[in-house]
């Protein structure tokens, strides 16, 4: 069966500003999640400015970027030094918790993604990983290239291997392009645009800064407008488990695990990084 847009979420401008635009697709006043993720910020910005630069911590939560454009410098207090550069991609699960920070070499394109853990894994050991641009396997049709960097799609796996069972992939599309794919029908899936603009199956365009979300089904068909280039991200999986209680950079199931992970973090638990926590 055919999915189609189900509803279109415009995502919050949460920084306008000349040098930074930031969207937040997720979390949104009416929708929380889409299969495991809780957290979908794209951002630009021209300077050596970030968001994630200063040390900070994060729990319960699967942390996944992917650069579009520039290079980023990642340290974290599980002792990891890394240098990201366009199309390269990151997984951090932060478990029962870490801190990390972020330096920018210059201007920057990309998506940060959070997945929310399962609850007999919210206070598992953090763990790391990157990956290269070259290492992300590609999907050829006329017109269209697809990368596909968590889950699974015709038959090609991406190197990035999550909790729970996840798609993320990045199709980008020629001006009029069309593609039709197979997905797993018992996953909740969205569309999030990047740039350009997709024609919608009732003839709305979705352009960029929107969350659109599927309708079930065993396939999706993306139909670029035919004067744009179009980016778009193909993301969701298995429906979220347990409740998803936010406390900033903390995401966990019940209020204890929230309490005890702002403890853990104020104790130096998490480890330390640059003095934080004194």
């Amino acid at each position: 069966m055919q999915r189609a847009i189900d509803t279109i979420f415009p995502a919050e401008r949460v920084i306008d500003d000349g040098d930074m635009l930031l969207w937040r697709a997720l979390p949104l006043h009416n929708r929380s999640s889409l299969g495991p993720f809780v957290f979908i910020d794209h951002y630009r910005h021209r300077s050596r400015r970030g968001i994630g630069d200063s040390p900070h911590p994060h729990a319960g939560i699967e942390v996944i970027s992917y650069l579009l454009e520039g290079s980023v410098e990642h340290r974290d207090s599980l002792g990891f030094k890394d240098r990201l550069g366009p199309g390269d991609a990151q997984w951090i699960r932060a478990g029962r918790g870490m801190l990390h920070a972020e330096q920018p070499a210059g201007g920057r394109h990309g998506l940060q993604l959070w997945t929310s853990l399962p609850p007999a894994d919210k206070l598992a050991e953090p763990a790391y990983a990157s990956f290269r641009a070259a290492d992300i396997p590609e999907i050829q049709h006329v017109g269209v290239l697809i990368r596909v960097i968590a889950g699974s799609l015709e038959g090609v796996a991406g190197p990035m291997k999550t909790t729970s069972p996840t798609l993320f992939v990045h199709i980008n599309l020629d001006p009029g392009a069309s593609v039709t794919l197979p997905v797993n029908a018992t996953f909740e899936l969205g569309l999030y645009v990047l740039d350009g603009r997709l024609e919608g199956d009732t003839g709305a365009q979705v352009g960029p800064g929107a969350l659109a979300v599927l309708t079930s089904g065993s396939e999706i068909t993306l139909q670029a407008v035919p004067d744009q280039r179009t980016d778009v991200a193909l993301l969701g999986g298995a429906p979220i488990e347990g409740a998803i209680l936010f406390s900033g950079p903390f995401v966990m199931d019940i209020p204890e695990r929230l309490v005890q992970a702002k403890r853990d973090f104020a104790s130096g638990a998490m480890g330390r990084l640059e003095g934080v926590p004194f």
